[in-house]
């Protein structure tokens, strides 16, 4: 849903309710006074932070007057990132600093904060927390991601100072996958960045209140919002609110709700009367009918709010805020996704709800998240899946308001977990869906990244029924396939890199596809080097991929995948933003596969899949136009359109009718001439949109452009500040192929974060930096004390620049401040419908057998089996075992296999499984030797004397070669006595 991105206006709502002036706000704006005695205050504000682990810091009396001030979110691994090669091998950024450190605030409360009850808010802490009120220990919280809260009520001083204590720590194991019991505590799955990285709030309510969504804890639930009976005239809306009376004597209450529009007016309210005994939790529920419903798309998100209100004798006590979406949705097993009935392909993004920028780490204000987000809007996604942690408070409202349909875990790593793991998983797993389960733009809950177990699958339905009866949304396991009692549990198949469907009866939502990497520094192999084809390091990257190779690949693989596929719901291009997590090229600091980089400067990828993303005509020529005199190239064209026609200097080039992959305009051999190169894109002939690149000239200046927050750079000690240093030509025009050192001076009340180069070590928090392509981008962080900084830029030879930033007074006072922390005020524009589509191919059916290597395959024993390609670690060997394919023989990498049903390890038929070789091929037979040896494997097999594991049994690999037509008979496993727990032969092959 692309949004008018207007920085710095608030949209205030008003209206009168009973007497009562009711402000309802957008999160950025000064804290919403919905009336009663409810008061939410901005906690994260001038905290003291050692990285260290002192005795007795917990205490009242401790002296911390040495430590560091600091202001939330923040993390102590901001200096410590970015700055080392990937070791490849998928292993994530290991050399950061990990162990224990404090957190120490002192506040005092308001007056009118005597006699109410106090709640403390953290949204997370990474990874463990235990916290401390003067002096008190409430509690413990080690999920990483997931927010809690505790009731300081108990242990406040009301009119003296009080102080809050917090323990953290971020250290982890060595192996990922046994790191007990924090298995998704690992930078191969997120970057180790610890401290209070996401917001604290602080709660002031009245004794008798409506409930925060925070069951960690305070076994609380808050509201719950759900509507039903959707239609063009109707909509019945259902408002459960949980109500707690903390006083000692019974209430006679008022509960009234009231269903706001997104113009502020009363859509419909209810009210209705109760008694609430004493010292008792209540839920009271409301059903309200709305007309003419405005319903939440992906392409235009209409948001509605509740406000629910207590009232004890005419008195507004506590009123409390809930979003709103109307919508209904399908997931179809044969015609993929439906919102409000409308056909819709989902295309967007996994996301790291670490979010870690360069120089910053994981600790950022929400409106550089919302900077993010935008992006991904801006590029035309719909979707996100949230990589095996649940994503930030905010980051899921973002959600909501840009039209983006989440898939949302609890917390993950990559195993089916026992004991206190899977104790602490579905706790998480609770709580997730407590507090975010009235945000309309989740429609999945991803149970794990791993398949379960039938108790544990029962578990994890059995928290959605419970908490999230009439949300009616669907529940998956990414790798579901690797248990055999997944089918049974899950209603949608969470798919990996767009394979075929595992499961026939299922609807199938892709979750990480096209995880291949590239720097954004790279434009191809024609441009000048640029610390990449001539690394040190290059020979040992998994991709070797330019900006231009990567951004033709998006087509590729979304296209085969999922985009042609009209059973296939769409799915997430793993991943939106470069990270230090589990890269596989260590020419990068990076995970580089994302379509920015880790400042979210964006790659020629972002362009490509905004080129067949966004609804409107759009057209993209992949690179930049200058190029040394004799080159003569391919010119790639992206294109939502049905036809590209390509100039040179305003010579026609070539017209292209016939895209690749759906969406890729190729003109081959284009002879590079100075000036300009043009792309024209029409639908059924008529010119939608075009394109111009011109050659730019020598480089002669630096640009800085300041990029800040909607409401300006604050300075409450955690805001930060962007700054774009760009080389530029005579004429202002960035240089593409522009690569120099660029140092900076700075002076002034920030503190100098800089930035990063994705292929250098040792590049953060420097005063000089690279240019990359021709621009870079640089941070900093504001101080409590509001102020100027200067950022001055030069490279012997250019022009230099000079910025002057203000930083802005934040009022806080005794540690409380009512300023929300600051998000883009974003007014939804409706999008049309994709103004073309590609021509979808005839016969795409959602599962099928069908092999290159294993044509007109038959099985005729008493369980089917199914052919899978593309063997490697983790490839589940059986249909109805879990045991996966481990340590195998390099040889066997990528080869296609059947997955046998071993419940067929006594059967025995002569022509049990038949095939015809599709090509000159070698065939493998992994055999349990235990087993007496089959007649076809005595006669026509050969033994190679390798061998791997399946569980605890060893299996013996065979070989023959089979020449292409060849019909291959493979009789069962066995005809006579066979151990207990036998294997099934299993089958590979691999072209010859």
């Amino acid at each position: 849903m692309k949004m008018n991105f207007k920085v710095g206006f608030i949209n205030k709502i008003s209206l009168l309710l009973t007497m009562v002036m009711v402000t309802v706000s957008n999160a950025q704006d000064v804290q919403e006074t919905i009336g009663g005695d409810r008061t939410k205050y901005n906690f994260n504000l001038d905290w003291k932070f050692i990285k260290e682990n002192p005795a007795k810091a917990e205490s009242e009396k401790f002296n911390d007057k040495s430590w560091t001030t600091v202001s939330c979110p923040h993390t102590f691994n901001d200096i410590d990132t970015f700055d080392d090669y990937s070791a490849g091998g998928h292993d994530g950024e290991s050399k950061q600093w990990r162990g224990t450190v404090w957190y120490r605030k002192y506040f005092k409360l308001p007056k009118e904060a005597n006699g109410k009850k106090i709640y403390i808010e953290f949204e997370s802490v990474r990874q463990i927390a235990d916290v401390y009120i003067n002096g008190k220990y409430l509690g413990k919280n080690q999920t990483g991601f997931i927010p809690f809260g505790f009731d300081l009520t108990p242990y406040l001083k009301f009119n003296a100072e009080n102080v809050i204590a917090v323990k953290v720590n971020n250290d982890r194991g060595d192996d990922f996958r046994n790191n007990f019991p924090l298995v998704w505590n690992h930078e191969h799955w997120h970057p180790t960045h610890g401290g209070i990285y996401r917001n604290v709030y602080l709660h002031i309510m009245n004794p008798l209140h409506i409930t925060l969504p925070l069951y960690d804890n305070l076994k609380t639930v808050g509201t719950y919002v759900y509507a039903q009976n959707i239609g063009k005239t109707h909509a019945d809306v259902t408002v459960q609110s949980e109500v707690f009376n903390e006083y000692n004597t019974p209430k006679n209450i008022v509960v009234e709700n009231l269903i706001i529009d997104a113009n502020g007016q009363i859509a419909q309210k209810d009210s209705k009367n109760y008694t609430i005994d004493a010292n008792k939790k209540a839920v009271f529920q409301s059903q309200l009918g709305v007309k003419n419903p405005k319903l939440w798309y992906t392409r235009n998100p209409y948001l509605y709010k509740v406000i629910t209100v207590i009232k004890e004798n005419n008195k507004i006590i506590d009123s409390y805020q809930t979003p709103l979406g109307i919508r209904t949705f399908e997931f179809n097993k044969d015609s993929g996704f439906y919102i409000n009935g409308e056909n819709t392909k989902l295309h967007g993004w996994g996301q790291k709800p670490t979010n870690s920028w360069a120089g910053l780490g994981a600790a950022l204000p929400d409106w550089l998240r919302d900077f993010t987000y935008n992006l991904m809007d801006e590029a035309g996604g719909n979707f996100i899946r949230w990589g095996h942690c649940a994503g930030s408070p905010a980051e899921i409202a973002m959600g909501d308001k840009y039209g983006f349909v989440t898939l949302m875990p609890g917390v993950s790593g990559e195993s089916e977990d026992e004991g206190e793991t899977w104790d602490i998983r579905i706790a998480a797993f609770r709580d997730m869906i407590v507090y975010y389960r009235n945000h309309p733009s989740i429609f999945i809950w991803e149970g794990g990244n791993w398949a379960e177990s039938a108790p544990h699958y029962e578990q994890i339905l059995d928290i959605i029924n419970t908490y999230d009866p009439n949300g009616k949304r669907l529940m998956g396991n990414r790798r579901a396939d690797n248990a055999a009692c997944s089918e049974k549990y899950i209603s949608i198949e969470i798919g990996t890199e767009g394979w075929e469907g595992e499961y026939p009866d299922l609807p199938i939502i892709e979750s990480e596809y096209c995880r291949d990497e590239s720097p954004r520094r790279v434009w191809d192999e024609y441009s000048r080097d640029d610390n990449f084809f001539n690394h040190p390091n290059f020979k040992r990257n998994t991709y070797k991929l330019s900006s231009e190779d990567f951004a033709v690949k998006q087509a590729e693989h979304w296209w085969n995948k999922m985009g042609k596929k009209p059973y296939h719901s769409g799915g997430a291009n793993w991943i939106f933003s470069d990270g230090p997590h589990g890269g596989r090229c260590p020419t990068e600091v990076t995970r580089a596969s994302g379509e920015v980089d880790g400042v979210r400067l964006p790659k020629e990828a972002f362009y490509a899949l905004k080129s067949m993303w966004r609804p409107e005509p759009q057209v993209h020529i992949v690179g930049h136009w200058n190029y040394d005199a004799d080159t003569t190239k391919p010119v790639y064209v992206i294109s939502n359109c049905s036809a590209v026609k390509l100039f040179v200097n305003n010579e026609l080039i070539g017209v292209d009718s016939i895209p690749d992959n759906g969406y890729v305009y190729k003109f081959d051999k284009v002879k590079w001439k100075s000036g300009q190169v043009k792309a024209e894109a029409f639908i059924k002939g008529e010119l939608k949109t075009s394109q111009v690149k011109k050659t730019t000239g020598e480089p002669v200046a630096i640009k800085l452009t300041p990029i800040v927050g909607p409401k300006g750079w604050l300075a409450d000690g955690s805001d930060v500040a962007l700054v774009d240093v760009e080389v530029v030509d005579k004429d202002g025009n960035r240089c593409p192929l522009d690569k120099g050192r660029i140092d900076f001076i700075f002076s002034g009340a920030g503190i100098w974060r800089g930035g990063y180069n994705s292929g250098k070590e040792k590049s953060t928090n420097n005063l000089y930096l690279d240019s990359e392509c021709g621009i870079n981008r640089v941070a900093i962080r504001s101080l409590l004390k509001p102020g100027k900084v200067i950022v001055t830029a030069k490279r012997e030879g250019l022009k230099m620049a000079t910025i002057e930033i203000q930083s802005k007074k934040i009022d806080f006072k005794d540690g409380l401040s009512r300023m929300m922390p600051q998000l883009y005020n974003v007014k939804a524009k409706e999008e049309p419908l994709p103004a073309h589509s590609p021509k979808i191919p005839i016969g795409e059916v959602g599962v099928s057998n069908k092999s290159q290597l294993f044509e007109k395959f038959s099985y005729t024993g008493d369980s089917p089996a199914v052919l899978r390609t593309n063997m490697f670690w983790g490839k589940k060997a059986y249909t109805d075992l879990p045991y996966n394919y481990t340590v195998i023989p390099k040889y066997l990498n990528e080869a296609e296999y059947i997955r046998m049903p071993n419940s067929d390890n006594r059967y025995w038929a002569r022509d049990l499984l038949q095939f015809i070789a599709g090509a000159d091929m070698i065939l493998y037979v992994g055999h349990d030797d235990r087993v007496p040896l089959p007649k076809f494997l005595k006669d026509d097999y050969k033994d190679t004397g390798d061998d791997f594991k399946l569980g605890e049994v060893t299996m013996s690999v065979y070989m023959r070669e089979v020449k292409a037509g060849e019909s291959v008979v493979m009789s069962g496993n066995s005809d006579g006595e066979v151990p207990e727990n036998a294997r099934m032969y299993v089958v590979l092959a691999k072209k010859n």
